[in-house]
Parts: structure tokens; C-alpha cells; sequence
């Protein structure tokens, strides 16, 4: 198999891969019950859940056979600067974000829906969706752009804020591509998947504290 036809192959499967994830969201949102699902705050948890279940076992049969987005090593010195550079962003998404109905609703959903939503966007989310953007996505851009890492960055992170259609407003959406091409140069600096997922988990528990102090301080 020559070289271009090993690439056209790999990125056959990286899109497939998006093809599930998409199919995946698609499809639960379809179910009979979804408006109860959504109600109960417990839609996204159960995407989530459906979500890693499929992509988590592709990524171990993938890194058994190549070693091209291995889950790498966290670094104490690369980690707190990438742990400065989310500080940073976070400040800034502080002084021009607006509140997103969805996360406001979190707060009075039961303790229980809660404590589901945090463990599954804390634990659970960050692992496949650094798989899928920053893992199957970033290096199927790469490898038609090997010398454009900034364009391959920024196609990531339009796609990966692209996705997440429970934000409405532009500025959260700018936020969420400025958040992603942190992430995806995490991924690129420390050459693997461990840093970024590790970023998008203090993230995801900073973002989804607000709703769990909400929800402990009423319970």
C-alpha cells in the first residue's frame, strides 16, 4: 500500500469515526424519550455514555496497530503551562460570555442529575472527545496538511465548537474554538492525548460547579 493510498484509507476511518459519534448523538436525541431525557437533565449523560462506550474501545484497537496519536505522558512543566494558558482563557471567557440557558438549567435539576452530569462531562466526555477531535480529527487534517499545523488546528476547533449545539450564543461558540486550539496544541506539545483530556477535565469541573453548589446547597 503506498503512501497516499494509506492516507486516503486512514482518513476514510477518522471520518467514519466522526460518522458514529454524529450518528450516536443523532440518534438519542430521536428516541420516544428524549423531551423526558432532556427535562431531566439527563440527556447528555446519556450521550455521553453511548459516546465513549463506542469510542473508547476504537481507540485501544487503533493504538494497538499504530502509534500516531498515543495517549502520551503529562509533563509537570508542560502541564503548568498549559494549566496557565486555560487560567488565562477562563479569564477572558469571564469577561465576555454570556450566561447559556443550558447551563442554568443544570441548577435545578435533582441532586442526582447532577452528580450524573458531572461525573459523565468530568470523567467520561473529555476522554472520547479528545479521542475524536484531538485525537481522529487532528491528525486526519494533518496528514494533508503536515506543514500547516495552524490550519489543521483551526478546522479542528471550528468543528469541535461546531458540535456543541446546546450553546446558542457566538461569543460561548468563539470561546469553545479558542478552547479547542488550546487543547490541540497540548495535544501537539506533548504528543499525546493524556495533557489535553486532563486540561478538558478541570474545564468541564470549573464549568459545572456553579450547577453542583447549586444543587448540594439545596439538597
Amino acid at each position: 500500500m503506498n503512501a497516499n493510498t494509506n492516507r486516503i484509507m486512514l482518513t476514510l476511518f477518522y471520518v467514519g469515526i466522526f460518522v458514529i459519534y454524529y450518528l450516536i448523538t443523532l440518534l438519542i436525541t430521536l428516541l420516544p424519550n428524549a423531551a423526558t431525557l432532556r427535562s431531566n437533565g439527563l440527556l447528555v449523560p446519556v450521550v455521553c455514555l453511548f459516546e465513549f462506550a463506542a469510542i473508547w474501545p476504537i481507540y485501544r484497537f487503533y493504538c494497538s496497530r499504530r502509534d500516531d496519536i498515543p495517549p502520551g505522558t503529562l509533563r509537570l512543566t508542560t502541564t503548568l503551562l498549559f494549566i496557565a494558558g486555560l487560567a488565562l482563557l477562563l479569564l477572558l471567557q469571564s469577561q465576555v460570555l454570556q450566561p447559556e440557558a443550558w447551563l442554568e438549567q443544570q441548577s435545578h435539576q435533582s441532586r442526582a442529575a447532577v452528580l450524573i452530569l458531572v461525573f459523565t462531562a468530568v470523567a467520561l466526555g473529555p476522554v472520547f472527545e479528545e479521542i475524536l477531535f484531538r485525537g481522529f480529527m487532528l491528525q486526519g487534517f494533518l496528514l494533508w496538511a503536515p506543514k500547516s499545523p495552524l490550519a489543521s488546528v483551526t478546522l479542528t476547533s471550528i468543528l469541535f465548537a461546531a458540535m456543541h449545539t446546546q450553546y446558542v450564543h457566538l461569543q460561548t461558540l468563539a470561546m469553545l474554538t479558542l478552547f479547542s486550539m488550546l487543547l490541540c496544541y497540548a495535544r501537539l506539545k506533548s504528543n499525546g492525548l493524556k495533557l489535553p483530556i486532563f486540561l478538558h477535565m478541570v474545564n468541564n469541573l470549573l464549568a459545572l460547579l456553579p450547577a453542583l453548589y447549586a444543587t448540594l446547597l439545596n439538597g
